[in-house]
């Protein structure tokens, strides 16, 4: 039991990310005025989870009511939410929903690399004022001289003027972009793919380290993440659209909201400065305004109410959000089941998170009581397979120009996609899968020999499937 409380000081975007707005009608005024939370919040050391985090025994303890997080809960439901982590004070004040289950990240990618960033620059190794022609950057169409002439800082503004196809653009968005050349690097916003994945090359070529397996040793490891697996990252390659590939990460809600606290003590875990804190302030500084928000350095500011607590926040497409409040000393996590094409509004998010700032009542109780969070249960398969049943399965499939490997790591197979990365499966049967996270059926068409022909994948359940012949 612990008493000490603390000091706070994609994969693929569409054009409803692109033009989310900001509701009008949510109003923070319900909310207590940041003069209460002046009074509410203790000053004393900061508390961080262990292997396992740690929740308040109740609400109250930490100056909460269950009744309104309650209605809190109801709303998240109601909006189809697949699962929400709140972290008051270094410990879980309420969760619900599937906070283990790895879900694509989406964009909020992009602020997981922002934070990489910020060691690198500190070490020297990347200079924000390079030029990435001076890099070497360049792009299957050729760059001009003076998209070369953006620098780095603003790539990581969104402000490159650099507009050419980027891997995972949809055609929404390609239909909105500025046409090549309009603007000067630094002197116009937008939310541009192609900035972020080459963001992505510029960090591996300046610092010779893989993004995922710098992500892995600098924050995985030392904020002992719970769900984190190099497998669970990807890079989506295709050479005919850009020569700078997108960086895929699937993680779970709990997982992302250590990466949310650690941005909250301004990069600072347990006993050492993980991110310098300059880099936490200047990334989450706001640096442009639209009609969707505020942005930093790949993070989003809130500019209507929400801001008054300094809210900065990581989003992603259809209902992926981190946001962070220092004001309130708090981290919400939102989830969506986006696998199944299940989406959640931006202002549906808001609502909950406004809602969970008014369930607050007074300060927390001088020694809350804090309990360990018991582990979640893994999904355990239906059926068990023996080697020789998973041998047959084993190989390549193809659907067009796109590939898929089924391979066997250690006791259970494994299906990888370059599109969509790598999942266990789960058998349900001999030749019926689900596909580990997503839920995703496979199975394999087998001939009258019982030897496979084709695979079969299913990625939603309401979705034709898509069919792959099995390469000799």
């Amino acid at each position: 039991m612990k008493s000490s409380k603390k000091i706070v000081r994609e994969c693929w975007i569409s054009l409803s990310f692109v033009l989310m707005s900001v509701s009008a009608s949510s109003s923070y005024a319900q909310t207590s005025s940041t003069s209460d939370w002046d009074q509410w919040n203790n000053i004393s050391e900061p508390v961080f989870p262990d292997v396992m985090w740690e929740n308040y025994a109740t609400p109250e303890d930490a100056g909460w009511s269950s009744r309104r997080l309650a209605e809190a809960r109801e709303t998240s439901w109601s909006a189809g939410s697949a699962a929400v982590v709140v972290i008051y004070d270094g410990a879980i004040l309420t969760q619900w929903g599937e906070v283990e289950r790895r879900f694509y990240c989406h964009s909020i990618r992009k602020s997981l690399l922002s934070a990489l960033y910020g060691p690198a620059v500190a070490t020297g190794d990347i200079d924000l004022n390079q030029t990435i022609g001076s890099i070497g950057i360049e792009e299957n169409a050729g760059l001009t001289s003076l998209e070369q002439s953006a620098t780095v800082s603003n790539l990581m503004a969104a402000r490159s003027g650099i507009y050419l196809p980027a891997i995972l653009n949809t055609g929404a968005v390609n239909a909105i972009q500025p046409s090549r050349g309009s603007h000067e690097p630094g002197n116009y916003w937008y939310y541009n793919n192609w900035d972020f994945n080459a963001l992505g090359t510029i960090y591996m070529r300046k610092t010779g380290d893989d993004l995922f397996e710098a992500f892995r040793s600098q924050f995985a490891i030392p904020l002992q993440m719970q769900d984190f697996e190099l497998r669970h990252t990807h890079y989506r390659r295709q050479p005919e659209i850009s020569q700078h590939p997108a960086y895929i990460f699937r993680m779970s809600a709990r997982d992302m909201a250590r990466f949310g606290l650690l941005f909250l003590n301004e990069g600072w875990w347990k006993d050492a400065q993980i991110i310098p804190t300059d880099w936490v302030r200047e990334s989450t500084k706001m640096r442009s305004v639209s009609a969707t928000g505020g942005y930093g350095y790949m993070w989003w500011t809130e500019i209507g109410q929400l801001d008054e607590l300094g809210t900065y926040t990581a989003y992603g497409y259809g209902g992926h959000a981190i946001f962070v409040v220092p004001g309130a000393r708090l981290i919400m996590v939102h989830r969506a089941d986006t696998y199944s094409g299940k989406h959640v509004s931006y202002d549906a998010m808001r609502t909950v998170l406004r809602q969970i700032l008014n369930a607050r009542t007074g300060p927390p109780r001088p020694s809350p009581i804090l309990e360990t969070t018991q582990a979640a249960n893994s999904v355990q398969s239906d059926a068990l397979l023996t080697q020789a049943q998973m041998a047959p399965l084993i190989g390549q499939y193809i659907r067009d120009d796109l590939i898929v490997t089924v391979r066997q790591i250690d006791d259970q197979l494994e299906v990888e996609s370059p599109r969509h990365g790598r999942f266990y499966l789960r058998p349900q049967s001999q030749t019926d899968f689900r596909m580990e996270d997503s839920e995703w059926r496979l199975s394999f068409i087998v001939d009258d020999a019982a030897v496979p022909i084709r695979m079969r994948i299913w990625l939603a359940s309401d979705d034709d499937p898509y069919d792959f012949v099995r390469l000799p």
